[in-house]
């Protein structure tokens, strides 16, 4: 029920900000941090990652008309307790359904958008047990070919509260520079580590959420909430905005199971349902042309990872 409230929240500020993806991104980068402090012996070692996955989102309705999403993502990563670092990019191909109900004279608004993202997270020791972090993104979104008008960045800052041996509070935030407007982005979260339950952990807060259970040495169980969101810029020959930029946003909820066959070896399934978000269309001087709604579909995810 908190994924599902929380979800519906993130829903409801999409339509007042559209862009928390690197807030989610500097949760995961917290996360990995959290998991390279526990690592011991020959596991500590083990801070270089490389990912690689896909996602298909089922067909939702846009202005009568309905467009299915698959998606192909990959990524490079190094996390010690202090430092994490990241590179990767997102491929996206837009099928778009009965068009002719769309008001572009009957065509799709796009079919492929990219992302290439990097990022670099520091954490350290303020005072006692307090630790601060500051967080550092960039990202260039684009429909074909790359245009340094479609570049972004984002600058979060905060602080790690623990609270007993089972709690921590991170409370942060920052702002987002997108290539139509400025954003504030929040980092707010509770974690918690039940002493009770070994292998569970849970990180209550905005933009995201997830609970996970160890169950065995090779089996792990997710719940989570976060937000799927980027800026794109339209190419110059775009049929139906030409120089324009479309800002997608989308919360999802979704639930899945690590698999872990060897050593560092991972293979994430996990299935999702992306509640009704948002399509923003921006002209080329950077003023708003139109939002639409997207309604809610559901998903599935496939994600292999691997540790060094």
């Amino acid at each position: 029920m908190g994924l599902l409230a929380l979800a519906l929240l993130l829903a409801a500020l999409g339509e007042a900000r559209g862009d928390d993806r690197a807030g989610v991104a500097l949760e995961e980068d917290l996360a990995a941090m959290d998991a390279a402090n526990r690592k011991k012996g020959a596991e500590r070692g083990r801070g270089l990652r490389v990912e690689a996955g896909g996602s298909y989102t089922a067909a939702a309705t846009v202005s009568g008309a309905t467009v299915s999403v698959w998606q192909e993502e990959g990524r490079v990563a190094y996390d010690t307790g202090t430092l994490a670092l990241d590179l990767g990019g997102t491929t996206g191909q837009y099928d778009f359904s009965k068009a002719i109900r769309l008001p572009f004279g009957g065509r799709a608004p796009f079919e492929n958008l990219t992302r290439f993202d990097a990022g670099v997270t520091l954490k350290g020791g303020l005072w006692g047990d307090v630790a601060g972090f500051v967080g550092l993104r960039g990202d260039l979104g684009f429909e074909k070919q790359a245009d340094s008008r479609g570049l972004g960045g984002t600058a979060l800052a905060g602080i790690v509260v623990p609270m007993g041996s089972q709690w921590a509070v991170t409370l942060g935030g920052g702002a987002s520079v997108t290539p139509v407007d400025v954003q504030p982005v929040p980092v707010v979260g509770l974690r918690y580590e039940p002493a009770s339950v070994p292998g569970l952990t849970a990180n209550f807060g905005l933009p995201r959420t997830e609970v996970a259970w160890r169950g065995g040495s090779w089996w792990t169980l997710r719940a989570t909430g976060d937000i799927e969101s980027g800026t794109y810029r339209l190419d110059d020959d775009n049929p139906t905005v030409p120089g324009g930029t479309v800002s997608l946003f989308a919360a999802r909820l979704g639930a899945g199971v690590d698999l872990e066959p060897a050593p560092g070896l991972c293979l994430g399934l996990g299935a999702f349902y992306a509640l009704p978000g948002t399509m923003t269309f921006y002209r080329e001087s950077g003023s708003r042309l139109k939002r639409y709604g997207v309604g809610g579909a559901p998903g599935g995810t496939l994600r292999l990872r691997y540790e060094f």
